[in-house]
């Protein structure tokens, strides 16, 4: 059988046949375009072998990652390709959010120079240079077997499903481009009260890279707090890092900062469980308030629309039963440390708010349980 007919390279070829390899070719191609002087650069062969039939890698980056001169990189952190390829930072510059400046922004910790999040980074977890062990992953600042605090392992990160576009949902289910994940679904919009950032959705009152709005980085040693940056965190919740945490249902930091409930366990009331107490419901790793939840609203995993609030477990524009809308929720004006007699009037650190008013003690036959003032007859 005649073998199918190849396409005939340029002359030259035909005169050096040794000269026949997909380099050789793209060599002198190259020299072909640079002959009226202008400089130009040749694109790489893609996969060549000795038969001529190809094989290589295909092109393009995972989502995330951008293709610089044939290598994927991450472009909000590589200070030689800052924000675009071949952007390199100055001498003493890290890069940060695709930024290049002279400090980590976000939560995030210089580490020779780049910036990461010391809480996830195997490599530098808890503090730089401190690598965790074959096996291991970074949990909370932690080296251990497994993740901690609701976050599920991927690729050897411990990432939140819920809110991570490049693992929405499950790991490695990465959201297309423009769009966010909000409560481990991918979309154009997010949900629950959060508002979107690049490709993000983040909760403005407490993101301390985007507090109050997108991009208003709290400096260095201060936290973001009921939308305002500060040394101190207010209304009820407690300075864990560089993050604002309520302790009482946090399952990364559950009863105090660092202490991270087991796998399957629940935080309720500042303790590990394995159920929720009182009237929350658990959803996922969390405790979460079906009434109020935007994110959960009358049932976990019922996020409501954007725009919208949770009020008596029902999504809807307005607030029911004496609560306040307060930003993306609905909160009781006489009892919410964070919203004490009017939305966004936070309590200082250990007061607690009773019949609208901040202080050390609780009024009217109510009685303190946890940061709140309840009535345990009624409640």
């Amino acid at each position: 059988m005649k073998p199918a007919s190849r396409p005939r390279p340029p002359a030259l070829l035909d005169r050096h046949p040794a000269l026949a390899g997909p380099a050789a070719i793209a060599a002198i191609v190259a020299a072909a375009a640079c002959s009226d002087g202008t400089a130009t650069t040749a694109p790489a062969p893609t996969g060549s072998s000795s038969s001529g039939t190809g094989g290589g890698v295909a092109a393009g980056c995972p989502a995330g990652l951008k293709d610089c001169g044939g290598s994927c990189v991450a472009a909000k952190v590589d200070p030689q390709n800052c924000g675009a390829c071949g952007n390199a930072c100055a001498e003493g510059q890290i890069c940060s959010e695709g930024a290049c400046a002279l400090a980590c922004s976000g939560g995030t910790t210089k580490c020779g120079g780049s910036c990461v999040d010391t809480k996830i980074d195997k490599s530098n977890c808890g503090e730089c240079e401190k690598a965790c062990g074959v096996g291991q992953v970074c949990s909370a600042g932690k080296c251990g077997l497994q993740c901690m605090g609701g976050t599920v392992e991927c690729e050897g990160k411990c990432v939140d499903t819920s809110f991570d576009p490049q693992n929405c949902g499950a790991c490695a289910n990465a959201c297309a481009e423009g769009e966010v994940c909000s409560a481990g679904l991918c979309g154009l919009d997010c949900l629950g009260g959060t508002a979107k950032c690049g490709d993000k959705c983040v909760d403005l009152k407490l993101d301390a890279a985007h507090c109050g709005s997108c991009n208003n980085s709290c400096p260095a040693g201060q936290v973001c707090s009921a939308g305002a940056c500060g040394l101190e965190c207010v209304g009820g919740s407690n300075k864990c890092g560089s993050e604002c945490v309520d302790t009482q249902i946090d399952p990364g930091n559950c009863g105090g900062c660092g202490v991270a409930c087991a796998p399957g366990q629940v935080c309720s009331a500042g303790q590990c469980a394995l159920d929720c107490s009182g009237v929350s419901t658990k959803c996922g790793s969390e405790c979460v308030d079906t009434e109020k939840d935007p994110l959960n609203c009358g049932g976990c995993a019922k996020a409501c629309g954007p725009g919208e609030i949770c009020s008596a477990e029902m999504c809807g524009l307005e607030c029911v039963g004496g609560s306040t809308k307060c930003g993306g929720k609905c909160v009781d004006l006489q009892t919410d440390p964070a919203n004490c007699g009017k939305c966004a009037a936070a309590c200082p650190p250990g007061e607690i708010c009773s019949l609208g008013q901040c202080g050390l003690e609780c009024l009217g036959g109510t009685t303190k349980c946890g940061s709140k003032c309840v009535d345990p007859l009624g409640d």
